[in-house]
């Protein structure tokens, strides 16, 4: 007689079987090869674009690299550009928000400064920002920091004197602080020299001040990461398990938005981060939208997101994860579901897939970047402002 179990076992095992077969295609097909990765993700050119009123010279590069490291250009003259983007903390700061006026130490020793509203993006590779999937950007309309707010470096490198919070501080006003830069500078001879030579005659103003910022800043690049050599045709710059990680990037989604040459597509999403405990973070609730920032060079630019709420690529990934399965208990309070950019409610990923894309993500490392460091800045101030 046969056993009255055995068609449920039979039915149990065909289910479990093709339950197997599904998460194995689905595995396979989220490793599939991509035929062609340039077509959401590519290198960086090797050269870096300049605006047409602002072209390059190395007199120019010199003079904004000391503005970049002098606390000249600060309100109390205790904070530089480099006190929140140091080269040795990836052109960031390694802080979950910044400390400007008033902080003293660099990086995680840095106390005692006002807190800004966001966590430092990096400097490497802003020359590039705005590239799109084919390689086109034009450096006088680059998108800047986490909101769009600035359109080209020469815009960005004003912005920062302009806060309270960065360098400004309180005992200059807002509609005087450039001004008090200006006239600081043409008191020094050095500088008076030294931005003659750069710009060709006499003459210090915000424009050649911001233009000779954005020059050094543009030089701070790393374009040949092993990703960058792999896309060029170094076939064996990246091994098979990174290589797996780079189809189930493009595979899962993450190529979406983080596409083209700077891993970015430079528009804002909703994706729900959670505020992290600084009432800075708080303040500013009223924002949910962020840019999406560029995956290059993470080994020396954490934490990450607008507020540093993730320390690590893997608790990145999990966000993502968790988001995607309906987890709400991830998601900001303050971002209603239907807030939240489609594309974050569309990936899924299991553990093998986060630790392949996370091994193909560190082929995006390049540590060639300049970081060099000025003996002396022509005000005679301390080099990089109150980081000792």
């Amino acid at each position: 007689m046969k056993n009255p179990f055995s068609n449920v076992v039979l039915l149990l095992s065909t289910i479990i079987s093709f339950c197997f077969l599904l998460g194995s295609c689905q595995d396979e097909e989220m490793n599939a090869p991509v035929e062609n990765p340039e077509e959401f993700v590519d290198a960086l050119p090797r050269e870096v674009l300049y605006p047409a009123n602002n072209p390059y010279t190395p007199e120019k590069e010199e003079l904004g690299r000391l503005l970049y490291w002098d606390p000249v250009l600060s309100g109390n003259k205790d904070v530089a550009c480099v006190s929140c983007h140091h080269p040795s903390l990836g052109y960031a700061d390694g802080l979950v928000l910044s400390q400007g006026v008033d902080g003293v130490g660099l990086g995680m020793q840095r106390s005692g400064g006002v807190f800004t509203r966001r966590n430092a993006p990096t400097v490497i590779n802003t020359a590039y920002n705005g590239i799109d999937k084919a390689g086109r950007y034009d450096p006088e309309t680059a998108p800047m920091f986490w909101d769009n707010r600035a359109a080209s470096l020469e815009e960005q490198a004003l912005l920062p004197m302009l806060s309270m919070e960065e360098m400004k501080g309180t005992s200059i006003a807002e509609e005087d602080i450039i001004d008090t830069i200006i006239q600081r500078l043409n008191a020094i001879p050095e500088y008076q020299q030294r931005f003659g030579e750069a710009f060709g005659s006499e003459g210090i103003d915000r424009e050649r001040m911001l233009a000779a910022i954005a020059t050094f800043e543009r030089s701070i690049t790393a374009n040949n990461s092993r990703f960058d050599q792999y896309m060029r045709g170094n076939n064996s710059a990246l091994n098979s398990r990174e290589i797996g990680g780079l189809n189930a990037f493009i595979n899962v989604g993450c190529a979406d938005c983080h596409s083209g040459p700077m891993f970015s597509d430079f528009e804002l999403h909703t994706i729900g981060v959670q505020d992290n405990v600084s009432p800075a973070d708080r303040g500013a609730s009223n924002r949910f939208d962020f840019r999406t920032p560029t995956l290059r060079n993470l080994n020396v630019t954490a934490p990450y997101m607008h507020n540093g709420a993730q320390r690590s690529l893997e608790e990145v990934l999990e966000f993502y994860e968790e988001v995607a399965e309906g987890d709400d208990d991830q998601r900001n309070p303050n971002v209603s579901e239907g807030q939240l950019d489609p594309d974050i409610r569309d990936l899924e990923l299991d553990e093998d897939q986060i630790g392949e894309i996370i091994a193909f993500l560190n082929t995006l490392n390049d540590n060639s970047f300049d970081q060099t460091i000025p003996d002396r800045v022509p005000s005679g101030l301390p080099v990089g402002g109150n980081i000792h």
